[in-house]
């Protein structure tokens, strides 16, 4: 008994049910008046196991496992590892490329337990401006050189915005019955056609903002567009009014701010700019303001599109930027400054390239 006992027990995996050959084994030695200790040793399992045998025999007069709950699976874990690699190596693929990738007839919902089972989820991509490696490797070395330096809490940042008068609110909620989803006031109202927009240069820094000024049309510039007179025109108005001597000046790569006549300008008034790296928009918090500042201009004047193209709108469209400008708290701007420790940090850790600010 002891020997067919360990050939049996001998083949068995850890926490593996017990074939039919062994329950019968234990159920001819219980027969034989074996103790539960003696035939728990012999098969190397614990003694509840032996009374669950005996209980199963008795009960249902069988050997074998009873019926699973539920539907078999359909694939085993090696396929389900297949389907997960597959989505790695092409995590842009859609759902039917993917099943027909495979190779296996399964539908939607099984790939998406699958690759749940995984911790794989398909999210919606982040978008953001290409980057090539040469300017990831100046970012990085940038946010090395910056990363402890004590002229972030000094620095002023700058940047120009087009605000645009149409409501880019796409989603609205509003109290109301279930019956009053077309009410006239009721209705989250979107203008369809091009509006107007105003094109605003403004520099925040720990403590205060400066004005915002509006950037003026060259009209003797290519298409009648903005360019760097009409930026140095806009520095006149906003940045020397508030410039201390010694203060850094921070400004991006656009071309109207790197040509060789704002550079002699900026030069000329003894205004610092540091080399700002190419593409990051996420190391200037500037960025983030501009979000605010429409938001805020939404919520002020939430009537403000309806508005027509006169002289007399285009005026109201202006004053009402203004007001929304002096309306954001001066908290949130400091604490966006605060957070270029943090976007330097995620810089480093992403090599240079994409962050989440």
């Amino acid at each position: 008994m002891r020997s067919f006992g360990t050939e049996i027990s001998g083949n068995r995996r850890l926490n593996q049910e017990l074939s039919t050959e062994t329950r019968a084994a234990i159920i001819s030695g219980l027969e034989n008046n074996i103790s539960p200790t003696q035939l728990a040793k012999q098969f190397n399992v614990c003694r509840s196991t032996i009374y669950s045998t005996k209980k199963r025999f008795q009960h249902h007069h069988t050997l074998k496992s009873k019926p699973r709950k539920g539907r078999p699976q359909k694939l085993t874990f090696a396929e389900k590892r297949y389907i997960y690699l597959l989505a790695r190596r092409r995590p842009k693929i859609g759902y039917k490329a993917l099943i027909a990738s495979s190779g296996f007839s399964i539908s939607h919902s099984t790939i998406k337990r699958v690759l749940r089972t995984f911790q794989l989820k398909k999210w919606k991509a982040k978008k953001r401006i290409p980057l090539r490696p040469d300017v990831a490797k100046k970012r990085l070395q940038f946010a090395r050189t910056w990363a402890n330096s004590t002229y972030l809490s000094e620095m002023m940042f700058s940047d120009e915005c087009s605000v645009q008068r149409k409501s880019n609110n796409s989603t609205q909620y509003v109290f109301r019955f279930s019956t009053e989803a077309y009410r006239k006031d009721l209705v989250n109202l979107t203008n369809h056609g091009k509006d107007i927009s105003q094109m605003v240069w403004g520099a925040i820094w720990i403590g205060g903002r400066s004005q915002l000024v509006v950037l003026e049309r060259d009209e003797l510039s290519p298409r009648g567009g903005y360019s760097t007179k009409s930026y140095l025109a806009c520095l006149e108005k906003g940045l020397l009014p508030i410039y201390k001597p010694g203060s850094i000046f921070q400004q991006d790569n656009a071309k109207i701010h790197v040509s060789y006549e704002a550079q002699d300008w900026l030069e000329r008034h003894g205004i610092w700019v540091p080399d700002w790296p190419a593409h990051s928009p996420d190391l200037n918090p500037i960025e983030h303001l501009w979000n605010l500042l429409k938001k805020k201009l939404l919520e002020l004047y939430p009537e403000l599109f309806l508005g027509g193209r006169s002289q007399i709108d285009w005026t109201q469209f202006r004053e009402s930027i203004q007001a929304a400008w002096w309306a954001i708290p001066q908290e949130r701007i400091d604490r966006l400054i605060r957070s270029m420790p943090r976007r330097l940090q995620a810089v480093r850790l992403a090599r240079g390239w994409y962050t989440k600010y």
